[in-house]
């Protein structure tokens, strides 16, 4: 889609900020990022290079109006990002002009990517549907990756808290004046740390079982109850590891084409429960009894100790032709996430028997784009198709360790969708001070291929869901002024859907009852902003207003929940930033971010955080380089919450420095501590990190 372009842009300067760098997201074209109608951010390759960045999150988290909801880092599997107040399956992201977002539940797997390949990554915000459809309401975020256009190499290496690994090598060459590749492998494995509590309200019998024990603490959650913990699961580990290889062929100086495929095996759980019960000569106990002062006795067992074994298994495939002579992109690909679910069971070594939830899926993606300077208009026009597609599995297992152990399929569903889109898009340059956008997409939408095969309430149903349509029509209209080349003004007013997942249309999980009828979400987004540059410095400014409705929620059906189109949502803010480079050497920015969302009774969206703050001081030389900087981002607690207890939403104040060194030709040693304060946070019933720290060697040859 976008893939290959403005890569010579992403690295051809040493400094920390570039002030005014090339962007193609925002409007498919390759336009200044002062000079486009849009909120835009662009990380670079020499950014991440200088920070302690091990995932793309971690990369994009000190952006305006960013915020990183992975409290587990590198290990998190649940928790996701937002922007505006949009989670993933309202972010587009694509990876040289793939989407990442899964045809599952649309949320996206960070550790599918190794951060070392990254040449830069751009993110636009607000409402992006005329020009990239559905899951674009709340942004886009284009990650382009290296392009193997030189003879080099990377071997890399990084040792943390936590038992926290991350090493790899990169190698690229230049086999013809047509031809070259690259090859690259990344290692990431942690121990994590502790990330929930094992806890009970209160007891359960008057009869002990087992060995009696002592030790419990007593606390209180969010909302003021009295808890009794017995320990924790242990800590979140994880392992990973990614392969990635490229094949470029130059047709000529304008015109190539390049093959891309990746892959990543991830794999997360618990390791080194902790119980802090404990018989009468020390001993900690897993299985017993606990007296508690309700007089009544808890019995517990390892189940009370276990959590998640889950495993992510992706490969993704891209295609991509560029003909610049003549303004043509094309690009074809696979996600195919084959092995993607997670496993629970009652014993602590894995062995006994358990349940697996697994829900592969696969999306298939084909982008044409056609740019023609007309006079004075730049027209882009094209089409693309995409098809998701995910089964979902339900399996009782004899070794919860071992997904191979399967001894019955208890519930298989699944479903597809199609999506074909044609958009166009107008730039119209009145004159040198004034520019207009207009553009335009239809997306025909298609749900097809739905069935339940399973048991439910006792009786077993095969079940085949009915086939549906609609037509969106996404416009976008968007009118600039430039006073001069350092200012810019505009307002724009977009409208953006987001068809419901997969999941949301046809699972069912003993939980939560899919809805075949569910309706598109649709957003409609007005935005200003100025971006006014002097010398050395850059400020931005921007003030939206987005009005969602036909929302997607649940609602309790007996003892299940269903989701359906009920609420309307309203999110008003706005976004600052200031970008200061004070010399060669020193830099620094700041910027603020501030967002009320409301439901359709006017009450405020607690799960979206009102204040989000990031500051940052960075300096350069030749020889080394070093960075501090701060985040804070406002407590998500509804009225009466208790702060810095279990399912607390708490607020996150974090200090981050590091420095790294030339030492030699090529090579660089870093040192990186993050969360200097060591500041202690929930989020849900995760349990953030505290201070850590993290050695950095590499050799680039």
């Amino acid at each position: 889609m976008l893939a290959g372009l403005g890569q010579v842009e992403a690295a051809d300067s040493g400094h920390v900020y570039q002030l005014s760098p090339i962007v193609v997201t925002a409007t498919r074209i390759r336009e200044n990022a002062a000079e486009v109608p849009a909120s835009v951010s662009v990380i670079t390759a020499d950014q991440i290079k200088q920070k302690n960045v091990r995932t793309i999150t971690e990369a994009i988290n000190y952006l305006p109006g960013i915020y990183s909801d992975r409290p587990q880092g590198m290990s998190d599997n649940a928790g996701g990002i937002s922007i505006r107040g949009f989670g993933e399956s309202n972010i587009l992201v694509l990876y040289d002009g793939m989407p990442l977002n899964n045809g599952f539940s649309g949320g996206v797997n960070w550790s599918t990517i190794s951060i070392d390949d990254v040449a830069k990554i751009e993110l636009v915000r607000g409402a992006g549907s005329s020009l990239y459809g559905g899951r674009a309401v709340g942004g886009v975020i284009n990650i382009v990756s290296k392009n193997p256009d030189k003879n080099s190499g990377k071997i890399y290496t990084e040792y943390g808290s936590h038992d926290t690994w991350r090493r790899g090598v990169n190698i690229t060459r230049k086999l013809t004046d047509k031809w070259s590749f690259s090859a690259g492998y990344e290692n990431r494995r942690t121990d994590g740390y502790r990330k929930k509590l094992s806890y009970t309200k209160k007891g359960a019998t008057k009869t002990p079982t087992g060995t009696v024990g002592t030790g419990y603490e007593e606390s209180k959650n969010h909302a003021g109850d009295t808890i009794y913990i017995l320990g924790n699961p242990g800590t979140t580990a994880s392992k990973d590891n990614t392969y990635n290889f490229k094949l470029r062929y130059n047709f000529s100086d304008t015109k190539s084409m390049m093959y891309q495929y990746t892959h990543d095996y991830f794999k997360y759980y618990s390791k080194d429960p902790v119980s802090y019960i404990h018989d009468a000569d020390g001993n900690e106990l897993f299985n017993g009894s606990v007296l508690l002062p309700d007089g009544k006795y808890y019995n517990f067992s390892e189940a009370d100790f276990t959590d998640y074994y889950g495993k992510k298994k992706t490969d993704i495939h891209s295609f991509t032709y560029k003909d610049d002579a003549n303004q043509i992109l094309f690009s074809a690909g696979l996600v195919n996430s084959k092995d993607d679910g997670y496993s629970t069971g009652s014993d602590l070594a894995g062995e006994g028997p358990g349940s697996r939830n697994h829900y592969p899926n696969k999306s298939y993606k084909a982008d044409f784009q056609k740019t023609w300077d007309i006079g004075k208009n730049t027209l882009v026009s094209g089409f693309d198709i995409q098809r998701d597609s995910m089964t979902y599995n339900q399996s009782k297992l004899a070794h919860w360790h071992n997904w191979g152990s399967i001894t019955k399929d208890v519930v298989t569903q699944g479903g597809k969708n199609l999506i074909s889109s044609v958009f166009v898009q107008d730039k119209y340059k009145f004159n040198d001070n004034w520019n207009a956008y207009a553009g335009l997409r239809l997306d025909h939408y298609k749900k097809y291929g739905g069935f339940f095969r399973g048991t439910k309430d006792g009786q077993y149903l095969d079940i085949t869901r009915d086939t549906k349509t609609y037509n969106e029509l996404s416009p976008k209209f968007s009118l600039e002024y430039l006073p001069n080349s350092s200012t810019t003004y505009y307002i724009s007013y977009g409208h953006s859907f987001n068809a419901p997942t997969l999941y949301k249309l046809y699972r069912f999980d003993g939980r939560y009852i899919g809805n075949p009828s569910l309706k598109p979400e649709k957003t409609d987004t007005i935005e200003a902003g100025i971006k006014k540059s002097f010398k050395k410095t850059q400020i931005n400014f921007d003030v939206y207003h987005a009005k969602t409705k036909d929302l997607i929620t649940t609602e309790r059906a007996g003892k299940y929940s269903t989701f359906i189109n009920k609420e309307k949502a309203k999110r008003t803010g706005f976004e600052m930033e200031v970008r200061q480079k004070f010399n060669d050497s020193l830099s620094a920015y700041a910027n603020y971010a501030y967002e009320r969302a409301t439901d359709d009774e006017g009450e405020r969206i607690y799960s979206i955080p009102r204040h989000i703050f990031h500051a940052g001081l960075n300096y350069q030389k030749p020889l080394w380089d070093a960075y501090v900087e701060a985040q804070y981002v406002s407590d998500r607690n509804e009225k009466g919450d208790i702060p810095h207890h279990l399912y607390s939403y708490d607020a996150i104040y974090t200090i981050n420095l590091g420095a790294n060194y030339k030492f030699a030709k090529g090579a660089t040693i870093g040192l990186a501590i993050d969360n200097l304060l060591d500041k202690d946070y929930w989020s849900w019933y995760y349990y953030g990190a505290g201070r850590t720290y993290t050695v950095k060697l590499s050799y680039e040859f």
